[in-house]
């Protein structure tokens, strides 16, 4: 028996994790992030680019800006950002498509579907710093996956999911080395932990964020 779409139970979350090679490949590319003059720009270094896949092959679509309702970002909403592309060199590596793969056949989305993707490095230096300062919240999506690809030299930084902004975690996991979250975000309302460095020293947390509203 067939069964069709509207049938189907449908999605909440799944958890994951990358393969190492996976993260092998990619965690470098964090080393070349690049600052910027917005309010989270004192403790993240970003790239953010937006792409589709179409029967496994990924295409870059057109730079634009980033913005998020004041109502959904108490943080910095309304406010236009623009950061730099996703670099060429991650684009074509294998290991970037493995996380459009997981994405995609995890969240149900379709192929030609715009996903957005932001490339985050969280760094703590002698204090604790706040990993989203938005709070509990969600971002405005349909869909987003949280992949959490390497911690250094830190503490905290738990990622959290709830199923309300005042409920109590669900879920609370220090991800780490490619462990990921992909979960339906009109459902759910997610947070994090404030990070700090162990030993004084400079700390941080690297991770992409894949977002994607589905198409109807």
């Amino acid at each position: 028996m067939i069964t069709s779409k509207s049938q189907q139970a449908p999605f909440y979350l799944e958890l994951g994790q990358l393969t190492s090679e996976c993260v092998n490949h990619l965690t470098p590319s964090f080393d070349h992030l690049p600052s910027s003059p917005y309010a989270d720009g004192k403790f993240r270094l970003r790239r953010y680019s937006c792409f589709c896949m179409d029967k496994g092959v990924l295409t870059r679509l057109p730079s634009q800006a980033f913005v998020q309702d004041e109502q959904i970002n108490h943080f910095q909403g309304n406010v236009v950002r623009r950061y730099e592309d996703i670099t060429e060199h991650t684009l074509l590596d294998p290991a970037f498509i493995e996380l459009f793969e997981h994405f995609q056949k995890m969240a149900e989305v379709a192929d030609n579907t715009p996903i957005e993707v932001h490339q985050l490095r969280i760094f703590a230096d002698h204090q604790s710093v706040e990993v989203a300062p938005e709070g509990v919240h969600q971002d405005g999506f349909d869909r987003i996956g949280i992949y959490v690809m390497q911690r250094h030299n830190i503490q905290g930084g738990h990622i959290n999911v709830h199923s309300d902004k005042h409920s109590p975690a669900l879920i609370s996991h220090d991800f780490d080395k490619g462990e990921f979250v992909v979960l339906n975000d009109r459902k759910f309302f997610h947070s994090a932990q404030p990070i700090q460095p162990i030993d004084g020293e400079q700390g941080y947390m690297d991770i992409f964020v894949l977002t994607a509203n589905l198409l109807h």
